[in-house]
C-alpha cells in the first residue's frame, strides 16, 4: 500500500463527516477549553493538582535534592511556648535581636525575618506601646550590627489591596529605614498558585515592592533577580521543587534549626553549617498550645504541606540554581501544547473503528500523555498541566455521548411513530 493510499484511508472517515458534525466538534472543544480556564483558578482543583505534582516529585532521586544556598530557623513549640518567647504575640523582639546577633556571630550572610513586624497603629507608624519600645530598639540595634559587619537583613512587610491598588502596611521599622542601609523589605504574602514565584508589586503611591524571596535573591545575585522578575508570565521551576523532606539532614549537613538550637549550641559547631548562608527565620509552632491545634503558617504546595518560610526559601533556591532548574514555557505556549494534545486525543474518538478499539486507543493515548508529562517534568523541568486537557477530553467525550444518545432516542421515537402509523393504516384498510 502506497503512502498516498494510506493517507487517503486515514483521512476518508473524517472527510465523510458533515459540516454539522465538525461544528459540534469545535463547539465541544471550545467549551472544554473555557471550562478548563474557569476551573484552573478553582481552589479545590488547585489542591488536587498539588497532590498530583507532589506524587510525581516523590518519584525523583531524593538523595540529590537539598538546599544549596538557604537554611531555615523554624521557631517551634519549644521556642514559642517555652521560656524565651513565652507564647507572646507579637514575638518578643528582644529575643529576636539575640537570635540575630548570634546569626551575625556565625557569619551568616543574609537573614530574612519572616515574622510579623507591622505597626500596632497603621495611621500612626511612630506609635509603639511603652513595654515594647526597649525591645524594638534592641532589635533595630541588632540589625545595625549586621549592617556594620557588611551583611544583609530582609524584613517582612505586609501589603493590602485597596481602591487605588496595593499599599504597604506601616511597620515598626518604617521610620528607621534611612539609617539601616543593609535592610531590604519584602512582602510575605504568598501567591494563590504556589507554582508562581511572587514577584514585584507596583504600589499605589508609585513605588515598588519585591516579595521576600525576590529581595533575598537580589542580594545574592542581582542578575537572577532581574531575570526572575522579568518572567512574569512564567510558571515556577518545578524540576527542583524541594519538599520538607528535602530540607532534612543529609550528608552530614543540617538545613533546619530551631531557635533554641541556634542560641544554645557553641558557635564553632554551627559556623561551618551556616556561614555565608541565606537564613530564613519563620514559624512552625502549634496555634493553641504546646502540641495542640494546627501548625501556624502552613500552606499546601507542590512539595506538600510546608511552612510559609520554607516556600520563600524554595523560591530563592529555584531562582539561584540555574543548572538544576528550567524556566517553563510561557502560559500561551503551554496552552497551545495542551490544546494540541486534546485535539489529537479527540480525533482518536472520531475514528471509524470498533468501539472497544476506540476506547482502547483513547486510554492508551491518555497513558502516553501522562508519561510524556512526567518525562518532561523529570528531565526538562517543563511542567505540562495535564489536568486541564484531561477535563477537556472528559467534557468533549461526555458531550459526544450525550448527543449520540439524543440522536438514538430521536431515531427510536421516529421508528415508533412510523410503526404506529403503519399499524393504523393497516387497521383502516382492513376495516
Amino acid at each position: 500500500m502506497s503512502m498516498a493510499t494510506l493517507i487517503r484511508n486515514i483521512v476518508r472517515p473524517f472527510a465523510r463527516k458533515g459540516w454539522g458534525h465538525w461544528l459540534r466538534f469545535a463547539l465541544l472543544l471550545t467549551g472544554g477549553v473555557l471550562l478548563g480556564h474557569v476551573l484552573n483558578n478553582a481552589p479545590w482543583l488547585t489542591q488536587v493538582r498539588y497532590t498530583i505534582y507532589h506524587r510525581e516529585m516523590m518519584m525523583r532521586d531524593q538523595s540529590q535534592l537539598y538546599p544549596k544556598r538557604t537554611a531555615l530557623v523554624l521557631l517551634n513549640d519549644d521556642d514559642y511556648w517555652g521560656d524565651s518567647y513565652q507564647s507572646r504575640t507579637p514575638l518578643k523582639r528582644a529575643v529576636l535581636a539575640d537570635l540575630l546577633d548570634k546569626l551575625n556571630e556565625l557569619d551568616v550572610n543574609t537573614v530574612a525575618l519572616d515574622v510579623d513586624l507591622r505597626s500596632p497603629r497603621p495611621d500612626d507608624p511612630n506609635f509603639e506601646f511603652t513595654d515594647y519600645q526597649a525591645e524594638d530598639a534592641k532589635l533595630l540595634a541588632a540589625i545595625d550590627h549586621m549592617c556594620k559587619a557588611g551583611r544583609h537583613v530582609v524584613l517582612a512587610s505586609s501589603i493590602q489591596f485597596g481602591d487605588d491598588g496595593y499599599a504597604e502596611t506601616p511597620s515598626i521599622y518604617t521610620e528607621k529605614l534611612g539609617t539601616l542601609r543593609c535592610v531590604r523589605r519584602g512582602y510575605i504574602q504568598l501567591p494563590f498558585d504556589m507554582r508562581r514565584i511572587p514577584g514585584t508589586l507596583d504600589l499605589a503611591n508609585g513605588g515598588h515592592l519585591d516579595s521576600m524571596s525576590l529581595a533575598v535573591t537580589g542580594i545574592a545575585d542581582p542578575t537572577a533577580r532581574a531575570d526572575s522578575s522579568a518572567n512574569t508570565g512564567q510558571g515556577f521551576r518545578f524540576s527542583e521543587y524541594l519538599s520538607e523532606a528535602d530540607f532534612g539532614p543529609k550528608n552530614g549537613r543540617q538545613f533546619i534549626f530551631s531557635g533554641n538550637q541556634i542560641m544554645q549550641t557553641d558557635a564553632a559547631k554551627l559556623k561551618h553549617q551556616l556561614a555565608d548562608k541565606l537564613v530564613f527565620v519563620g514559624a512552625k509552632w502549634h496555634a493553641d498550645a504546646y502540641g495542640v491545634g494546627p501548625l501556624v503558617d502552613q500552606h499546601n504546595s507542590p512539595g506538600g504541606m510546608e511552612p510559609g518560610v520554607m516556600l520563600h526559601a524554595n523560591y530563592v533556591e529555584a531562582m539561584l540554581d540555574r543548572t538544576g532548574t528550567f524556566t517553563p514555557v510561557s502560559d500561551s505556549t503551554a496552552e497551545m501544547i495542551e490544546i494540541g494534545l486534546v485535539l489529537a486525543l479527540a480525533l482518536i474518538g472520531l475514528m471509524e473503528i470498533h468501539v472497544l478499539w476506540k476506547w482502547a486507543a483513547t486510554a492508551i493515548g491518555l497513558i502516553l500523555s501522562l508519561l510524556l508529562a512526567y518525562t518532561l517534568l523529570q528531565n526538562l523541568g517543563l511542567f505540562l498541566d495535564f489536568l486541564i486537557p484531561l477535563l477537556m477530553i472528559v467534557f468533549h467525550t461526555l458531550g459526544e455521548e450525550l448527543i449520540k444518545i439524543w440522536h438514538e432516542f430521536r431515531d427510536l421515537k421516529r421508528q415508533h411513530a412510523k410503526r404506529h402509523a403503519d399499524k393504523s393504516t393497516v387497521e383502516t384498510v382492513g376495516g
